[in-house]
Parts: structure tokens; sequence; C-alpha cells
């Protein structure tokens, strides 16, 4: 594909590059190439996202309001477009891209100004609880349990697939909260500190030996 970049476009593309060259050590380039997927390592996304963070570059998708870039579309492809061509690792996609959208589309204004600025920070790590043993990433049919109980949710349940749940010290995690009518109808989007007491994380090991 053929772009033509306009002068602001090169301007801003040189300024991308310098960023890069001056802040991408040779540790977080290798880890960057090496990859396999797009969950990294998270002792260098998570150093690559602090850098990024004192820049105000960690969220280009984001609204200016919460700390977003203000780039525009022509902007982000540059950026991540030039961020690849250097190597640079990929950041966790569950608070940026998963968790923070949902907070900022339906989040109380407490919750934002807690959960958003840790998000950018990497204060808070999440994993995503969705897929469960015996219902997959089939949501309508998952089973884990929120029954309240005063001010707290207690939760029954399982939750499988749960990406960098290692790692993490935050999870989002879809739970039941009603049993009755429409199956789709009884899904809560729940926020809870991994370190909730009976909360425990397994390993899956594979064939490879990885976890």
């Amino acid at each position: 594909m053929h772009l033509d970049l306009s002068p602001e476009d090169l301007a801003f593309r040189d300024e991308v590059r310098t960023f890069l060259s001056e802040n991408l050590t040779p540790e977080l380039r290798r880890a960057g190439r090496r990859a396999t997927s797009v969950f990294m390592d998270k002792t260098y996304s998570l150093a690559w996202q602090k850098i990024l963070h004192v820049r105000g570059w960690v969220a280009p998708a984001w609204p200016v309001r919460h700390g977003g870039t203000g780039w525009n579309e022509m902007q982000r492809y540059i950026f991540a477009a030039e961020s690849a061509r250097a190597g640079a690792p990929s950041l966790a996609p569950m608070g940026l891209k998963m968790a923070g959208p949902v907070i900022m589309g339906f989040g109380t204004e407490e919750q934002k100004a807690h959960y958003l600025p840790r998000i950018l920070s990497g204060d808070d790590y999440w994993c995503q609880g969705y897929s469960e043993p015996g219902a997959g990433s089939d949501l309508a049919a998952l089973q884990l349990r929120a029954e309240r109980e005063g001010e707290d949710y207690v939760l029954n349940g399982t939750k499988i697939w749960t990406t960098h749940a290692h790692w993490a010290n935050r999870m989002f995690c879809l739970v039941r909260t009603r049993t009755e009518g429409k199956a789709q109808a009884g899904i809560t989007f729940l926020l809870h500190d991994m370190q909730t007491p009976g909360v425990s994380v397994r390993p899956i090991i594979t064939l490879a030996g990885d976890a």
C-alpha cells in the first residue's frame, strides 16, 4: 500500500523515529523481535510502557481527557508502523484495550479517576476473566456465580485462559449475578483485586514446558 505523507506527517514520523532511537534499549528491541504473540513478557512490556507513559504516548486511541495523545488516524498508523519496524515490545492489551475502554464507557467518575491513571502508568496490571472450564468463550454459558452479601460480592467458580493471571494484580471478570431470564442478561462485569482472599492461580503447562 502506498501512502503519501504530508510534510506534517513526515515531521511526526521523524519525531517518532528519534524517540524510538533514543529510548529503545538493545534489550527491549531484542525482546520485541523475539516475541511470538501479542502477549509480551511483563518484564519488557511494562518497562516499555513506563517509558511511553513519561512521554504521554501509552494510549494513542484513548480520548485526550483520559490521557490519550489526540493523534489522528495517520499519526496512530505512523507510530504503530515505526514501533513495529524498530522492534518495540507490544504492551499488554488487557488494561489498555479491554478494561480501560469499558471503564471509560460505563464506569463511575470515581472509578475512572482511580483506575484509568493506574492503567496508563502500569501500576495496575490486568488479566481477563472470561472463559470457563466447560464453557470456553461461550459467555452466555458461564457459571461463575457472584452473590451480593452486604457491600460485597461473594464469587464461586473457576476461570480459565486468564492470560497473565500469574503477574496481574487486577482482574476484570464476567460473572453471573442472575439466573432467570435470557442467559446474556444475567452477566456482570466486575473489577477485583487478585489478592482477594480465596483467589488462587494455577498454571496450565504446555507440551513445551511453558505455563
